[in-house]
């Protein structure tokens, strides 16, 4: 008995145990209906002052408060500071994924992938430590493990639950990875990863993965491309161009800082990228006033900014950002973007009009009603050529319709 008792102590059996919890608690929440149930517990409020807050909200920081309570005479600057930059963490994950889902910040559904892989990265580390594993490979293993785990959980899901294989959300279990590092790191560690200063750059490509600390911020700026990435393209379609811009995005950026060490690559290095801002910012200037100048099936150009390839929403304010690209939009979807929008909203559906389906009616003109703003708003939904000019016409006349273009 006290054989097999000492193997479940073990921190190697912790992680097998955890790495089967994360596999079947999705298949566990949807075949109960837990999920809805876990939607409506994040929903919660309660008033003081007239005021709704959250319950979720109000439980993380009374447990943040307690953690501070128990742990305030091992702070320290960089430990305080390092707290800081984990909630930003968590704000810049949530911001960058998933925009029609319309998620609040504190909303247990889409929190779970950061948390869950973030103590899975703990996990792995309590284990690897003890065998007095080097940092970079740590650094290493918990990238890698994270990415099979999380693939794996996503390919068993599809026969076991009917749902499809969702690429965002290995990125998201990534990203959840990358926060549990950065903790292990800088809090747990209290920062010895820095023990070697913080210099980024190395002399030879390889030592970018023999150092730690440039290891680390590899794997963050690849996890954030990357989770950028499959938000944007989350069709089963794009898989491939996800991963693969995700690669080359991280590969420039590291040869870019690489050869910037030269002198002579690092002045070519500025002159390029200066001269692309100041080219950029002359045609933003010159389109200022100018709305969408140029548009076909994968290009458009708002404002003198070029938009390639993906799909963009426009928003009344005349900001802009890349959303998913999509021909569907189902009710969340519709909700999200009415929320976002006055009173027309106008939707290309690329140049074959393929896309803007999933609204009520089958029609180029309809009316539905924004339960938030008690407002009827108007949808047109067009090919991209007519739906670019009856945005730019709408402009003119001094109205704020949104815009969703979807560029196939």
């Amino acid at each position: 008995m006290n054989i097999k008792m000492g193997k479940l102590t073990k921190p190697k059996t912790h992680r097998i145990l955890y790495i089967l919890l994360l596999i079947a608690t999705p298949f566990l929440l949807l075949q109960n209906y837990l999920q809805s149930l876990i939607g409506e517990l994040s929903n919660l409020t309660f008033s003081i002052f007239e005021t709704s807050i959250p319950v979720t909200l109000t439980i993380a920081v009374i447990s943040i408060i307690i953690i501070l309570i128990f742990t305030y005479k091992k702070l320290n600057k960089l430990r305080i500071f390092s707290w800081i930059v984990i909630v930003f963490l968590f704000w810049i994950g949530q911001k960058s994924t998933d925009y029609y889902f319309n998620h609040k910040f504190y909303e247990l559904q889409y929190n779970w992938h950061f948390f869950a892989y973030a103590i899975f990265a703990y996990l792995n580390y309590r284990i690897l430590s003890e065998k007095k594993v080097k940092s970079q490979k740590i650094i290493a293993l918990t990238f890698i493990y994270t990415l099979i785990i999380s693939t794996f959980d996503e390919a068993v899901q599809i026969p076991l639950s009917n749902r499809i294989f969702d690429i965002g959300d290995i990125a998201k279990d990534l990203w959840g990875s990358m926060i549990g590092l950065f903790f292990i790191f800088f809090i747990l560690e209290d920062g010895l990863i820095l023990k070697n200063g913080w210099k980024i750059r190395n002399k030879k490509l390889t030592h970018y993965f023999t150092n730690p600390l440039s290891l680390l911020l590899i794997e963050f700026i690849f996890a954030y491309v990357f989770i950028i990435t499959s938000s944007l393209l989350t069709s089963t379609e794009y898989i491939f161009i996800s991963i693969f811009s995700s690669v080359m995005i991280v590969a420039i950026i590291i040869s870019i800082a690489h050869i910037s060490q030269i002198r002579l690559w690092r002045n070519l290095l500025i002159l390029f990228f200066t001269t692309i801002i100041i080219t950029q910012g002359f045609f933003l200037f010159k389109y200022s006033n100018k709305n969408i100048i140029y548009s076909n099936s994968k290009l458009l150009i708002y404002k003198g900014i070029p938009i390639y390839f993906f799909d963009v929403i426009i928003f009344p304010d005349g900001t802009f950002r890349l959303v998913d690209k999509k021909k569907l939009f189902n009710k969340r979807d519709q909700n999200t973007i009415l929320d976002i929008s006055e009173n027309i909203i106008i939707i290309g559906s690329g140049t074959d009009g393929s896309g803007g389906i999933g609204f009520p009616q089958n029609t180029v003109s309809q009316f539905i009603y924004n339960e938030t703003s008690e407002k009827g708003v108007q949808i047109i939904i067009l090919e991209n050529d007519e739906a670019c000019n009856k945005f730019n016409a709408l402009k003119i006349q001094g109205k704020k319709p949104s815009l969703i273009l979807h560029n196939n």
